[in-house]
């Protein structure tokens, strides 16, 4: 397949094996704490246990999850990522919600992210569902980017600037305490 001239490789997403979800969910776990301490939505203290608490609550059978599927992304016999997907309600019906997409290290800038996010369309059509959601860290420009290209909209934007007072503001403050 090819997009404007460019190759686009074709990738095939197999269910996770048990070994591979254990695999998955160490590495899940310590990007996402990671994640949130980089935009500032959770201390480093206590992080990966919050991200460990999370992952438990959404997958509580692991693998045997209702509504949840996990994969791993190849490229014939290569292992090139992995795709967690699970159904959510959305208005009246449901919607797919992607709730972790990630391409190895060393195949990153070769087309895999869009292959797999078609790959998850795809899935999501023949679930006969037709809304695929996700949702991606602010400071993640190369995803979001990606995303945009691939037709995705942006649906809800939380922004936050963290205030430092002059030394000023803390005088005044401090002159007003009793």
């Amino acid at each position: 397949m090819t997009t404007e001239g460019v190759p686009v490789p074709d990738v095939r997403l197999d269910p996770m094996t048990d070994e591979e979800f254990a695999a998955f969910l160490r590495e899940a776990v310590v990007t996402y704490a990671e994640a949130h301490v980089e935009a500032g939505s959770w201390p480093a203290e206590g992080a990966q246990e919050r991200s460990v608490e999370e992952h438990a609550h959404l997958l509580p059978q692991g693998l045997a999850t209702p509504g949840h599927h996990l994969y791993t992304a190849r490229d014939g016999d290569d292992r090139i990522g992995v795709l967690w997907l699970a159904r959510r309600p959305h208005g009246t019906g449901e919607m797919t919600f992607v709730y972790n997409v990630e391409v190895e290290a060393s195949r990153r800038g070769r087309g895999y992210g869009a292959a797999i996010m078609r790959a998850a369309e795809e899935r999501t059509l023949a679930d006969g569902l037709d809304r695929l959601q996700l949702h991606v860290f602010g400071d993640n420009a190369v995803a979001r980017s990606l995303y945009r290209k691939l037709g995705y909209v942006e649906t809800n934007v939380v922004m936050a600037k963290q205030l430092q007072p002059s030394s000023q503001d803390r005088s005044d403050r401090s002159s007003t305490k009793r």
